[in-house]
């Protein structure tokens, strides 16, 4: 079989970015919004709003790299992804609008179950979009700095969808469309953004084309309970390389949620601002102009390296966190959120652009492409720091006597909260920020060293045997790509 070709077509690129409309404005009405609407609008007492976020994760723990298999092993005539941005289209909308309704249940006994059963909806139906739309870039294309643009196309789209997502809700929807009504607020919230984030799928479905030669390979037998759970839940933590970027993912992507979950609240009591907008505009500014920079840095440097520099930038920016008080020139918060929105772009684009390395990896090691089971467990787990972090605010904001709306009205907080609130703010991302940053400086994958790995897949793939120089490329990046997290040196092919 014929290797497919590095360069995509823009199309391409712009129906794979399209498909994270969804991916970035969902996490992001979520991450900031839906911990205030379950407190504030729905009336749940803060540790409960905070406990159904934890315990829906639960379900995602098994849902997640189930999706991935089920992903890898489906043969159909529009491939093995495709067929479910298809079924997303209208489930998409329905379960992201199920979770801003407020039924008006007497009790928060009822309340919490509702919003429990809706989230869990919403997280199965993401499930069953994200992990196939995560695996398809790796199938895209096997170019290194292909495969960063197209993380620039998909962190554009995404970030546009953040910034609507992190701005309208509460400032158009909540503060002037239906001011006075937040029910009804939230309620148009998800009717309209469902929509947002359900039909671009009708182009990503068809501008998208999945590589022949992965839908040719064979299926994987599912076996026993035990081998089961060993090969899907195990096998890919021997992995090195997904080892290290799924915690650059993981705390990363909390150390944003910390940021965005506690912002509302950091904002109104800390600093009396009322808008979102004077620190997501920086932020969100900051950050589009930076994806390209990004993404040049990272042809220059390498990816890993840009990570680190990005995440130091947000050190830095968490620093200026400790200059911010009531009346403040405004420009203090400014540099914040410039500097955070120019940190966050090249976290979320170097992660994403070393993700579809990763099954060229397992390809050496095991001789499978499973971009499906690791995009799985990539979304349990982005998942799971989203959740962990919302309820480790909801449980610390109330613990800290955070004074909750009386009859839609905010109450004023007390000096000891509001001194409370800043320690949060500050400490619980940057603490996440150091523990992703530890794992970005043991990434062990290069440019040199992928090269190598797709040059000698593509020969074995064709069913030819290695020259004596590969070869013993071969069995120098085994060890140094698949060690056992216990100590070994885990199953080579």
């Amino acid at each position: 079989m014929k290797e497919r070709g590095n360069a995509l077509g823009l199309s391409t690129r712009i129906g794979y970015g399209l498909g994270d409309i969804y991916g970035g404005g969902s996490t992001t009405i979520i991450n900031m919004y839906y911990l205030y609407f379950l407190i504030d609008v729905a009336g749940l007492p803060p540790a409960w709003a905070g406990t159904a976020f934890l315990v829906s994760k639960l379900w995602d723990a098994v849902t997640d790299p189930v999706m991935g298999l089920i992903s890898d092993n489906t043969r159909t005539p529009l491939g093995r992804r495709r067929p479910y941005f298809l079924a997303g289209i209208p489930l998409v909308f329905l379960s992201f609008a199920a979770m801003w309704v407020r039924p008006g249940f007497s009790g928060p006994g009822a309340a919490f179950a509702y919003y429990l059963a809706a989230y869990v909806l919403f997280s199965t139906v993401y499930t069953m979009v994200w992990v196939p739309y995560n695996s398809i870039a790796a199938e895209l294309t096997q170019d290194y700095d292909e495969r960063t643009r197209l993380s620039f196309y998909r962190m554009v789209f995404s970030n546009l969808s953040g910034i609507v997502a992190a701005i309208a809700p509460k400032d158009l929807f909540e503060g002037a469309l239906f001011r006075g009504d937040p029910p009804r607020a939230w309620l148009w919230v998800g009717v309209s953004f469902g929509l947002m984030f359900s039909l671009p799928y009708i182009v990503t479905l068809l501008t998208c084309r999945e590589n022949p030669e992965f839908m040719a390979l064979p299926r994987k037998r599912i076996g026993s309970v035990r081998d089961f759970v060993t090969e899907n839940f195990l096998a890919p933590f021997e992995n090195r390389p997904f080892r290290y970027v799924m915690l650059m993912y993981f705390f990363g992507f909390m150390a944003q949620d910390a940021v965005l979950g506690l912002a509302v609240y950091f904002l109104t009591y800390a600093l009396g601002i009322p808008s979102m907008m004077t620190l997501l505009v920086p932020v969100y500014g900051g950050l589009l102009v930076s994806l390209v920079l990004a993404a040049k840095l990272a042809e220059r440097i390498g990816k890993r390296e840009t990570f680190l520099v990005s995440g130091a930038l947000w050190i830095g920016a968490l620093i200026l966190v400790l200059f911010m008080r009531p009346g403040m020139p405004v420009a203090v918060l400014y540099a914040f959120g410039l500097a955070f929105g120019v940190g966050l772009a090249g976290v979320q684009s170097m992660v994403f652009a070393i993700f579809p390395d990763v099954p060229d990896v397992d390809e050496l090691v095991s001789g499978a492409r499973r971009e499906g089971l690791y995009s799985g467990i990539f979304a349990l787990f982005r998942k799971a720091g989203g959740a962990f972090i919302l309820f480790l605010v909801g449980v610390l904001i109330e613990a800290a006597g955070y004074l909750a709306p009386v009859g839609g009205v905010p109450q004023a907080q007390t000096p000891g909260f509001v001194r409370s609130l800043t320690a949060i703010f500050t400490g619980l991302p940057a603490l996440c920020v150091v523990l992703a940053l530890l794992a970005a400086w043991r990434y062990p994958l290069t440019r040199e060293r992928l090269e190598r790995i797709r040059r000698i897949n593509a020969v074995r793939r064709r069913g030819e045997a290695l020259s004596p120089a590969d070869e013993a490329s071969r069995e120098e990046l085994l060890p140094l790509m698949a060690g056992d997290p216990r100590g070994g040196r885990g199953r080579h092919a």
